[in-house]
Parts: structure tokens; sequence; C-alpha cells
């Protein structure tokens, strides 16, 4: 069998359709079979009824032409009518007997003063009880034998009652007594019969093949529109949704179960595909979740090994930084108290402060680095933000003032007790502070904010400028140790590495929003309570207004 046909006959043999069509037409068939040959029978059975009472009848009609010439005894006029009637077309013998079995008259001559048995098939009948009957029932009178092997004949008896006219007559009178003279038996052949019936079988059976062939393309179509099709389409819509189709829809306007599975197909399409909107979202919820706590995560590795590389560095400038600046002051004093006021006085004096006061940038460098590196335990305690918030104002106010900055304040905590570091958070805030003046070289307007934000036990604050804002491809590096947006001459990038470390410390998270020109936002939300209700237990309100 060829490759290419072994997968269609594959499709065709495992199908639904093809299975109920096997299982419908032949039962089909045998039902129409079984109906041809009942059928087939009882046309056979009425047709030979049929035959018979039309035999019947011939009969009749062959014993009163011969009751004429029977009643008047004339034997050569009977024997020219029974030889007459025996050349008809379909009969096989006409021949009378009588009551002993002599056969008197025949339309076959050889058979003339011959005895036919009492016993036979055609004489069983009457004479099976010992006595002639006096008559017998017109169904019991005709039987039906093969001649010779060969074809079929009807043979039939007609008894010749003792009439009146015959026991009276003075030719061949005959005892009153005595019913049955003889029997007229008619042979009748049933050739042309069975060859008609022949026929008719052959007609029936050409016909029933056309008709179960014609029902078979009907129960074919039947089966391939109410079944195939609607079966087809489903298959083919789950076969879309398997593959990601949601959007596909069966049109199948249909009231049965078909009918039914394709709507609660489409409205499991539905459902499909509006649980699949929700599961992107979550999912892409989910992964912006990972992806910001993956960022922590290097975030604090980064941390953690730039602390420690930078306590080292910390430790090891310091000592050198103090001497220098101990030195510097140290050789200014001499030249102010052993020395001329020369030209050449003033220029060492000059280099002197130069020394030093770089020297003094280098210590403030060290501070940072030590205060980033030591990231110490925080100290927490129960205060008020909004008392927090005010007190870094305070601290900034002279940045404010030489930057030509206005402040303003948003605080919409209606309950503003947090349990924190106080330290620390006005730490951080004052970091996000100076940076925001420094991004407004020219002025602008800077807005601390408090607000609520959704889910139990949680406050978050902003600090806002209308400064010139951060590119976007250096937004996600803004935490980074060491990263700054400023010149070299205005830090070295510690201050939002800073903030970041105290934010995590506080298990918060810090988020920056940021456009060049259109200013920067940065956002800081913490739990009231990180420590689970110890630090209030313990301190109370102790702290809450030691500001």
């Amino acid at each position: 069998m060829p490759d290419r046909v072994r997968p269609w006959l594959s499709v065709v043999t495992t199908s639904l359709s093809f299975r109920l069509f096997l299982v419908l037409f032949p039962a089909v068939f045998l039902l129409f079979l079984g109906y041809a040959g009942v059928q087939g029978r009882l046309q056979r059975r009425q047709l030979e009824q049929q035959v018979k009472a039309e035999a019947y009848r011939a009969s009749d009609f062959m014993k009163q032409s011969l009751h004429t010439s029977m009643l008047g005894n004339e034997r050569e006029r009977i024997y020219q009518m029974i030889r007459l009637l025996g050349t008809e077309r379909g009969v096989e013998v006409v021949r009378i007997y009588n009551k002993k079995g002599e056969i008197k008259f025949s339309s076959a001559e050889p058979e003339i003063g011959t005895s036919v048995d009492l016993q036979a098939e055609a004489c069983y009948a009457c004479h099976a009880s010992g006595r002639p009957l006096q008559s017998l029932p017109s169904s019991e009178r005709g039987r039906i034998y093969r001649k010779d092997g060969q074809y079929r004949v009807l043979g039939l008896i007609n008894p010749i009652a003792n009439e009146p006219a015959c026991s009276n007559a003075s030719c061949h009178a005959h005892p009153a007594d005595q019913s049955v003279l003889g029997v007229l038996d008619v042979q009748l052949s049933l050739a042309t019969l069975d060859s008609a019936q022949a026929a008719a079988q052959r007609q029936q059976y050409a016909l029933g093949a056309l008709v179960i062939l014609l029902g078979a393309l009907l129960m074919a179509g039947i089966v391939y529109y109410a079944v195939y099709l609607p079966v087809k389409q489903l298959r083919r819509g789950t076969q879309a949704v398997a593959q990601g189709n949601l959007d596909l829809r069966i049109d199948l306007p249909r009231s049965d179960e078909l009918g039914l599975l394709a709507g609660s197909f489409n409205h499991m399409a539905d459902e499909l595909r509006a649980w699949s909107g929700t599961l992107e979202a979550r999912v892409r919820e989910k992964t912006e979740e990972l992806e910001r706590v993956h960022q922590q995560m290097m975030q604090v590795e980064k941390t953690a090994s730039l602390g420690k590389m930078a306590a080292t560095v910390a430790h090891e400038l310091n000592n050198p930084l103090s001497g220098i600046i101990t030195y510097a002051k140290l050789t200014a004093r001499r030249l102010r108290g052993g020395m001329a006021d020369t030209p050449e006085r003033t220029a060492m004096l000059d280099d002197l402060e130069l020394i030093r006061s770089e020297s003094m940038r280098c210590g403030k460098i060290v501070r940072d680095l030590l205060t980033y590196a030591r990231q110490s335990t925080p100290e927490f305690q129960a205060v008020h933000l909004h008392d927090v918030i005010q007190h870094a104002l305070k601290l900034i106010a002279h940045h404010t003032e030489l930057g030509h900055v206005t402040t303003e304040t948003d605080l919409r905590l209606s309950d503003d007790l947090v349990v924190c570091d106080r330290e620390q958070i006005v730490q951080a805030l004052v970091a996000l502070l100076v940076n925001a003046v420094e991004a407004m070289p020219s002025g602008g307007r800077l807005t601390l904010s408090t607000w609520e934000p959704p889910g139990a036990g949680r406050v978050a604050f902003s600090v806002s400028d209308t400064g010139v804002g951060i590119p976007e491809d250096l937004r996600e590096r803004v935490f980074d140790p060491f990263f700054s947006t400023k010149s070299d001459t205005k830090g070295v990038g510690l201050g939002l590495a800073v903030v970041y470390g105290i934010v995590q410390r506080h298990e918060g998270t810090i988020s920056v929003k940021s456009a060049p020109g259109a200013g920067t936002t940065f956002t800081i939300e913490i739990p009231r309570d990180p420590t689970g209700g110890a630090a209030g237990a313990s301190q109370g309100l102790a702290g809450a207004t030691a500001l």
C-alpha cells in the first residue's frame, strides 16, 4: 500500500462516523434481507394460493363440461373432450378414475385401465380413515410435487358425486347410497409459474441491491452531515485551542447533543481566554516582582562586597590623611611665626592651605566610605514621621536658601507614628534633599509628601524636585556605589548607595521616577513596625518627641 494512502486510511478507519456507518449499515442490510426473505415467501405462498384457486375453477369447469356427457354415458365424447383438454398449454394430464382407483378415462391413453394407489398422495386425504370421506376441503384437494425431479406439478382432485340424475338414469344406474362415483384428476405444470417467480425474484434481488446501495449512500450522507462534519469542527476547534487560538468559535446552530457540546466548547474558550489574560497579568506581575527582587539582591551583594573594600580603603587612608592635615597646619603656623611677610611666604601658605583643604575633602570621602561600609544595626524606636521630615528640612534650610529653592510639604498621613531608626531616616532624607537641591542649579521647587499605600501596616514618603532629571539609561544605576551624575568635585557617588542601605535595613523599598528636564521623584515605602511590635513595646513613645 502506498505510504501516502496509509495516513488517510488510518484516519478513515478510526473515525467515529466510519465506525457508526459500519455498525448501522450491516444492521440495516440484515433487516432488509430478513424482510425480503419473509416477503418473498409470503408472496410465493399467496401466488400459489391464487394459482390453486384458478386451478380449482378450471377443474370445476372441466367437470361441468363433462357432466352432460357422463349423464348420457357418451364415452367416446368423454374420451375426445379429455384428450382435447389434455392438449391445453400447461396441462400435464386429465383423467377420471372410479372409486376403486381404476382409471377409466385419461388424456394419457397408456394408463387407461390401470389402477392408482389409494394410499398415494392424491387419494390418502379421502381414504386415510378406512372409509372414503363424503367431501374434502378445497384446501386439501391439491398437491404440489416435482415430476421426474425437474419441474413442479400441481395436481387437483375433484370428486364426482352421485347425483340423483345418475342413480335414476337407465343407462348406468348407481345405487342411491353411493355418494362418490369417482374422481376427476387434473395435473397442471408449474414450470411457467416457477420461471416467472424466478424472474421476479431476480428483479427483486436487483431492486433490493439498488435499494441497499441507495440506502447506504443516504445513510453515509446522513452520517457525514449529522455526525462527521460537526465532530470535525469540534476536533479542529480543540486543536486550535491547544495551539493557543482562544478566539476561535464553533458555529453549530443545533439543539442536539453536538450543538450543546459546541456551545460548551465556545463557553470554555471564553473562560480560557479570560483566564489566560488573568494569568498573563499575574505572570507579568510576578516577573516584575522577581526582577525587582533580583535587582535588590544584586544591589545587596554589590553593597556587601564594596562595603568590605570601602572599610579597608577608609581605614588605610584615614591615618595618612590625618598626618597630612596635621603637618600642613603645623608648617603653616611655623611659616607665619618664623618667616618675614614676603610674596614667597604668601605663596607657600596658599599651597599649604590647598594641601589642607584637599586633605579635608579626602577626609570627608573617607568618612562617607566608613559610613557606607559600617552599615550599623538600626536602633528602632517609635517616632512621628512628620516630625522627622520637618527636622530634615531644617537641616538643609541653608542649602535651599542658597540655591533659591522653595519647599512644599503634602503630609497626608492621619497616623504618622512609625518604628524606625530616627537618625538613619534623617540621614537618608538629608541625602535625598541635598541631591534634589543640587539637581536644581537655577532654583526650583522641592516637595515632600507622605501617604498610606495599599496594604496594611506600611507608610510611604517621597522627595520630588523640578530639576534636570536623570536619563533613562542611567536611572537603574543611581543606587550603585561610586556612581554619580555630578561632576567629580561634588562627590564620589555614595549618597544614594547609603540611602539604599538604610531603606533595606528597614525592610523597605525605594524607587525612582525621572525624565530629563521633568524632575525626579524618589519614593520610599517602609513598614510601620519592622520589629513586629517589639521596639514599640520596649520603648513606647519615648523617642517620639526627642527631636
